[in-house]
Order: C-alpha cells, then structure tokens, then sequence
C-alpha cells in the first residue's frame, strides 16, 4: 500500500504512538485481531475496513480514539535489532521474525490529551498482535524492537505507569550521561542524567522519574528535588548532554536534566 503526503505527516505528529508489528501472515487476515482481543482482554475490538480506503480503523474496547492499521512491506533490518532488545528473543522467534512477510503500521493519534489512558489502549492492541502470533513489535519513535515474551510480560500491569514507561521508553547513552527516547510521545520533556554511578543506576533513575512524569501528567519543574533511593536529585533545564541525533524528534518539548545538588 501507498501513502500520502498528508499520511506521512500524520505519521510524524510527537504525540501519535506508532508500533510497526511484522508479521507472517496475509493481508486479509486482520480479522484474526478480532478473533483473539476478547479472549484477552474481555472487550471487544470493532474493525472498519472503509470502502476505498488503504487505511483500517482499529477500536479499542470504549477507548476514546481509534488505532488506524496499513499493511506495509516487510522490513529485513528489524533482524538486525535482535540483540538489542530488552529481553531476548527465543531462536523461534527469531525466525520468524526473519521470515515476516508484511509490517502492520498501528497508529493512534493525539495521545497527550489522555496519555495513560490512550497509552493503556494501544498497548492492549500490540498484546493482542502478539498473542495472534507477530513475532515481536517495534516502536519507531524510541528505537526499541520488543520481544514477545518483554510485551506479555508487561501486559501484567499495563494499568500502571511504570510497565507503560517500559514499553514506550527507552534510553541510550554516551560516555557521560544517559538520555531517554520516547517520553515526547507522550507529551513530556525528554529526561538525561550523568552516569558517572553507572548504566543500570541511571536507567531506574530516569525509568522512576518517567513513570512519575506520567503518573501526574506533567513534568517536574527546573529545581524540583526528588528522593531517588538514598540519593537526593535536583530537576534542572536540560539540556546538558549530547543531542539525539538519531531521532531528533525527541526533544519537541525539551529535556529535563536529574543531578546532585551541588
């Protein structure tokens, strides 16, 4: 299927979720969702193909906005991301990651009206893709291919933010700081702190900060200071670290620095 210039922008908005979901299946097989989401989830999952149209528009149970699937080519690179998924992929899936033949794009726009909500949604579909067979999904907007087994895992407790943070936000570094990739979706600043006390302390920091961000819907303003474990953290205007060259997007509503006082 082709896409319009109109689509492409819509695509780009910093508050749409999009989950590219490969599959190996055929096109006409997206009313196997519909088979499967209730058995799930226990809510209905309403399909509307439009006449005419190369777009299909996905309702998730009573959520307020719908999901828009196109079926669009395969993508031989999500092989190569293998590795750097949060939890392994099995040799099973890896395969059949390698064999998918189409890419369901899954699109919700305008998310930051209702992010917890309309994140809790979305995410419940990509379950249920999953749960039907897709052998993982990736989320353009934060770089993260997501095995089956991390997004099962997750489903658990979609209700709370810190499983939705870990499914839409990701994190990379360079030698001084660690930078998040994916709050900006969600209508929230970017976040980075130093590393100098390592990668995995600096990535619950900045996964705690996030959920938190969520939870109330707002970023913490400049001076804010929060109880980190045992450490005391100053909010400061960021940025301070590197630029996120790779998705410049993230960043459309700033960045926020976490740090000791001084």
């Amino acid at each position: 299927m082709t896409e319009t210039d109109t689509e492409k922008s819509n695509r780009a908005e910093p508050d749409s979720l999009v989950a590219l979901v490969p599959v190996c299946w055929d096109d006409d097989e997206i009313e196997l969702l519909a088979d499967v989401h209730p058995d799930v989830w226990a809510e209905p999952l309403t399909i509307d193909s439009g006449a005419g149209s190369q777009q299909v528009q996905l309702q998730v149970g009573d959520c307020d906005t719908c999901v828009t699937l196109q079926v669009d080519d395969a993508i031989p690179e999500l092989v190569d991301m293998v590795a750097t998924a949060k939890q392994p992929f099995t040799s099973s899936e890896a395969i059949q990651l390698e064999k998918h033949r189409a890419v369901w794009r899954l699109t919700m726009p305008e998310i930051s009206d209702d992010p917890i909500a309309r994140c809790h949604g979305f995410a419940r579909l990509v379950t249920t893709a999953i749960e039907a067979g897709a052998p993982g999904v990736f989320f353009p907007f934060c770089a993260q291919l997501h095995s089956p087994r991390l997004v099962k895992h997750l489903a658990v407790d979609f209700s709370k933010p810190p499983a939705l943070i870990n499914l839409y936000v990701n994190a990379w570094n360079d030698d001084a700081w660690m930078v998040t990739r994916g709050l900006t979706v969600l209508g929230l600043p970017e976040l980075e702190t130093p590393t100098d006390s390592g990668l995995n302390d600096a990535y619950f920091r900045l996964m705690d900060v996030a959920a938190g961000m969520l939870l109330q819907r707002d970023a913490y303003p400049p001076d804010s200071r929060l109880q980190l474990g045992t450490h005391l953290y100053t909010i400061e205007r960021g940025p301070a670290g590197p630029d996120d060259e790779l998705i410049p997007l993230c960043g459309a509503f700033g960045r926020l620095s976490i740090v000791r006082p001084d």
